[in-house]
């Protein structure tokens, strides 16, 4: 086993693209140009979601640099240190509030930096570094005193990054089936509503349980933790000891996020013992089944149901009303059965990929301290697979 050395991040880098400092002018298509917002942490690769675009001319004139492949892009602004590696080929650029960190690969291997800029101890020294009340941020000037434990020895670095990308390589090989399931879903949905339609009122085929809803503020989350997610208007907002639902439904929000920028609503799908707080409409259905219910919504628009100027919000009584297309009754049996049977893949997917993001995020401080040897590690990989 390798020693720890302390290292600054600059001291593991040879350079870092950094186009910040101004607004880069964006056309109607092009190049992507992808923003904080497609970083997400439970992502190894950035996703491409609202994203803007430029043309060839300002690709090749207004940056500084782009990012190469195997790059670690790392969020300055807005949720600092959130970091996802760069994919070969790179089909996109980047400009203000995120950088992209290219190591020196005689000193450190680049997904062994991801793993360790990922690790809770780096993440804390980077929150600690935040300047900014409203929408904080990590100034460039800071990354030198960042400093990190590091493996000394390449060969250990690497054999660590190799454990770890087991698993978020798998990880993400899963999440690439849970959209394709979701898109031809999408797609088998619209083809058989080709076929022949009836519209249905949202309040007629399904049931609200927002009754069952109870919000918990931080502090309470805090004092009861767990394993059972918390969900929230947009998504899992942590985790809590016990369950107030424990059944598949179909969550719409309510305040807050509510409607995407295509005017289809902000909806999940969720199953098993779960907590749903009062920003998200509860649902079942009742004339169909749940899961259709949930395509169905999905493809709806719902700009005209939503009320505040300040918080957007769509309330009990005008979701009830939302207008759904269903399959003519003489195709809703052979629609209803291609979607269970794909959603039972896609909920395995999403089971299988809980339990590897659990042994990944178990293993990654344990690898990181020294206090794991890899031999051992590997063992673990292999029986979470």
């Amino acid at each position: 086993m390798s020693q720890l050395v302390q290292r600054r991040l600059t001291d593991l880098l040879s350079f870092i693209v950094d186009n910040r400092g101004r607004t880069c002018p964006t056309s109607e298509t092009g190049i992507p140009l992808i923003a904080t917002n497609c970083v997400k942490d439970d992502e190894l690769y950035p996703v491409f979601e609202k994203v803007r675009f430029v043309d060839e001319t300002t690709y090749e004139t207004w940056f500084r640099a782009h990012p190469e492949p195997g790059d670690i892009l790392f969020v300055c602004k807005g949720s600092p240190g959130r970091t996802a590696l760069v994919p070969d080929p790179v089909s996109f650029c980047i400009a203000q509030d995120m950088v992209a960190l290219r190591v020196d690969p005689t000193v450190v291997n680049n997904r062994y930096l991801y793993y360790m800029l990922q690790s809770q101890k780096t993440r804390h020294q980077i929150e600690n570094m935040h300047v900014g009340t409203m929408i904080p941020h990590f100034k460039k000037g800071d990354f030198p005193k960042l400093v990190l434990s590091v493996h000394a020895d390449l060969g250990e670095q690497q054999a660590i990054a190799e454990v770890l990308g087991a698993l978020d390589d798998k990880i993400a090989a899963n999440s690439a089936c849970i959209r394709l399931i979701d898109e031809h879903l999408a797609a088998e949905y619209e083809r058989t509503l080709q076929q022949g339609e009836v519209v249905e009122e949202l309040g007629v085929i399904a049931e609200f349980h927002n009754k069952r809803r109870i919000p918990l503020s931080a502090k309470q989350r805090d004092e009861r933790p767990g394993a059972v997610p918390y969900y929230g208007a947009s998504g899992v907002f942590g985790y809590v000891n016990e369950a107030i639902f424990d059944e598949p439904l179909v969550l719409v929000g309510e305040d807050g996020s509510v409607i995407n920028s295509d005017g289809t609503p902000v909806i999940q799908y969720i199953w098993g013992p779960s907590w749903v707080n009062n920003h998200a409409h509860a649902l079942k259905g009742k004339l169909v089944s749940t899961e259709l219910l949930y395509y169905a919504i999905r493809r709806s628009q719902v700009s005209t149901l939503v009320t505040g100027a300040v918080q957007p919000k769509i309330n009990m009584g005008n979701l009830k009303r939302l207008q759904l297309a269903l399959p003519a009754p003489e195709s809703r049996t052979s629609t209803e059965a291609i979607i269970a049977a794909e959603v039972a893949a896609k909920r395995a997917f999403t089971t299988e990929n809980r339990t590897l993001v659990a042994t990944r995020d178990a293993l990654l401080p344990q690898l990181m301290s020294g206090n794991l040897r890899v031999k051992d590690a590997e063992k673990i990989v292999k029986d979470a697979f």
